[in-house]
């Protein structure tokens, strides 16, 4: 008997069909309502074909997480390519997460589970492996910058800081500002009437004045070097969140209307 051949594209393409399912069942019961048995329902294949691609819940949550990382790492070499300072550049990538953030909030918000003890343990050494090797891969384009605005005088490295802990810090603080601005907005009063997009440029731009990453903001046009951003690296992708943002402005008016509000 010959061999049985493998379709490597094939399994690919299964496994991602396995990943689409399994957001869509994430959007609409949340990420604790995800079971392999919901998606085994959803999905032509044996349980067993299930098992062969993904071993454990966990095992499918990071590899949805790897997913969205690998279609961020995208925005991020994107990002790093615009002409400009090392510092519009990393703006660039800051904006490049916002989009991610807006685009796919479900990944977005994986990266919380995906650090979990439970979720790493119950997790295939292929896939944890795969996870490890694209955090290298977002942090790359960081650190080169950090390299970079280093060797031109741009930033001085202050004495107790690493470049990866300035790396660190910028992912960090993306991350809380994007998720408190983008997560139950309607239940902090502080966030009422902040625009999403101006409030994380906003944030990164004081981060990297107190670094004294050069330009300063007091004396360059950022708001220039943004619009630049959306046209010439992202322009489709931020009509989309312009379009988003609309729509949640429409169902709003309609929602007052019908309150009276």
């Amino acid at each position: 008997m010959s061999p049985r051949i493998i379709n490597t594209e094939r399994l690919l393409a299964r496994e991602q069909e396995l990943i689409e399912t399994a957001l869509s069942i994430m959007e609409q019961d949340g990420t604790a309502g995800l079971t392999m048995d919901k998606v085994v329902a959803r999905v032509p294949y044996s349980k067993g074909t299930v098992y062969n691609h993904f071993c454990s819940r966990e095992d499918l949550l990071t590899g949805i997480c790897n997913a969205g990382m690998l279609s961020l790492a995208e925005l991020f070499t994107r990002a790093a390519a615009f002409q400009g300072t090392t510092r519009e550049r990393l703006l660039a990538i800051h904006y490049a997460y916002l989009l991610h953030a807006l685009l796919d909030p479900t990944r977005f918000m994986l990266v919380i589970s995906a650090k979990t003890a439970n979720l790493i343990e119950r997790t295939s050494e292929r896939r944890l492996t795969a996870h490890y090797e694209l955090e290298g891969r977002l942090m790359g384009p960081m650190l080169k910058l950090v390299d970079e605005a280093i060797a031109t005088g741009e930033l001085t490295l202050a004495p107790h800081l690493s470049r990866r802990q300035i790396v660190f810090t910028n992912w960090a603080g993306s991350f809380g500002a994007i998720s408190l601005l983008i997560s139950s907005q309607d239940k902090c009063s502080c966030r009422d009437a902040l625009d999403t997009q101006t409030e994380v440029f906003n944030h990164a731009n004081l981060l990297l004045d107190g670094m004294l990453w050069q330009p300063l903001a007091r004396g360059w046009d950022y708001d220039s070097t943004l619009k630049r951003i959306r046209t010439e690296i992202f322009p489709r992708e931020s009509a989309l969140i312009d379009k988003l943002g609309e729509d949640v402005q429409c169902q709003e008016k309609m929602s007052n209307l019908k309150t009276g509000g």
